[in-house]
């Protein structure tokens, strides 16, 4: 695992965990990306408006503005306890869930 650390254009800092063979995971699901340039923030830490599949979509659920941390947590209870529509991607059991978060840290 490495942590990639982005120092945001507003001075917050925040920080991506990236698998061993370079792949990005999202810091609020855990799902590990399809392509290893993908980043949902840019090195400024402006958002990608990407949407993974537990249904994020970085720069409108975070709104955008440094620090993110808060926004990911308080979708990640949501998307834990299926108060998402997720229309992204295979539904899953919050076991699956619980263990696609160890990917994270979490």
């Amino acid at each position: 695992m490495i942590i990639e650390t982005i120092n945001t254009w507003n001075g917050e800092k925040f920080e991506l965990v990236i698998s061993s063979d370079g792949f990005c995971f999202c810091p609020v699901c855990g799902e590990k990306s399809n392509n290893k340039e993908w980043r949902p923030y840019d090195k400024t830490g402006l958002p990608s408006y990407d949407i993974c599949s537990c249904g994020f979509e970085y720069g409108f659920d975070d709104s955008g503005v440094p620090p993110y941390e808060n926004s990911w947590n308080n979708y990640r209870q949501k998307w834990l306890n299926n108060e998402i529509d997720q229309y992204f991607g295979k539904r899953k059991t919050k076991e699956e869930k619980i263990d696609q978060l160890k990917n994270i840290g979490l």
